[in-house]
């Protein structure tokens, strides 16, 4: 066995899960979309990172854009776990994800590519999170990474906590407060109704969404590893995206403050005498976190400064 096949979702069988939550009630439908193309090295442990969960109420999309390596067999092998797949010539990443979202059902969505995994308890975190916080509309967990040894670290000075007003100006992009991970972030169906992933997009498609909901609702944080973003040679944010050009290049149609007036105020927020002045007279600089609270033994919402 390769170092990378110990890994939780290589065991033989999917993970007990009682049919209904702790507290009686049904656990929510999760719909999970996995755009793919020739990523026969690792979609297997990506769809097994899904279904070896054992989530009940799960529907799993898996959109493959024509693939011409192992990736259609690995599908078929995994069929019977899967709502519905499909192997089909299409526009790119951004329009299979659209594909998907288009037949998912659930109550909490996300989507994860063909090279990156869960952890093996994140859909039902995800799940009791929405259910006892009705207000959380989005969450994000702790950016981490895999390597293709199987080791796990977290992102070095990446963002715990976010607040809406910074986010939508745009200082969650990369050089200021950091952005939260794709991978790591699930959403309720409410956020996305009626929205179509923007097709021009080839690599920010997420932020899109990401900046747009921040218009309307606030992002938890919460204090865990959801998920895990494969760090390897031929990943597309390192052979095809430039970074976060697509976003910059639109600011204003989005909203978002230029880069002279953010860079400005986040260096405000680094000095005492500054910082207090923003918080009193601009943005308070405060987010929500959702922690595990070891005394009731439960998760709880806490409020903390982003700066």
């Amino acid at each position: 066995m390769s170092i990378s096949n110990s890994l939780w979702m290589w065991r033989e069988t999917p993970i007990l899960i009682s049919e209904t939550m702790a507290n009686g009630r049904a656990w929510p439908r999760i719909s999970i979309v996995t755009p793919s193309y020739n990523q026969g090295k690792y979609i297997e442990e990506t769809i097994r990172s899904v279904i070896m969960q054992g989530y009940p109420n799960l529907e799993y999309i898996v959109i493959d854009g024509g693939s011409t390596d192992s990736s259609v067999e690995t599908i078929k092998k995994y069929e019977k776990y899967l709502t519905y797949w499909v192997s089909e010539r299409d526009r790119g990443q951004t329009h299979a994800i659209n594909k998907g979202f288009e037949r998912a059902t659930g109550d909490i969505l996300a989507y994860l590519n063909s090279d990156d995994v869960y952890m093996p308890y994140t859909f039902q975190l995800v799940a009791e999170i929405f259910t006892k916080f009705t207000e959380v509309k989005w969450i994000t967990g702790i950016r981490s990474h895999l390597n293709n040894f199987g080791s796990i670290s977290t992102v070095k000075n990446s963002p715990r906590v976010y607040n809406r007003f910074l986010y939508s100006k745009g200082f969650n992009l990369s050089g200021y407060f950091g952005f939260n991970q794709q991978v790591s972030t699930f959403w309720s169906k409410e956020l996305s109704y009626g929205f179509k992933w923007n097709e021009k997009l080839n690599c920010c498609m997420d932020l899109d969404l990401w900046i747009q909901a921040t218009k309307r609702y606030q992002l938890y944080s919460v204090n865990s590893i959801l998920g895990l973003m494969r760090i390897h040679s031929d990943q597309k944010s390192k052979t095809v995206c430039s970074d976060l050009i697509e976003i910059e290049s639109r600011f204003r149609d989005y909203g978002l403050y230029s880069r002279f007036v953010r860079r400005l105020f986040f260096w405000a927020t680094k000095v005492q005498l500054t910082r207090f002045l923003v918080r009193k007279f601009w943005c308070d600089g405060r987010g929500e976190v959702i922690e595990w609270d070891i005394h009731s033994g439960g998760w709880i919402l806490k409020t903390k400064y982003v700066f």
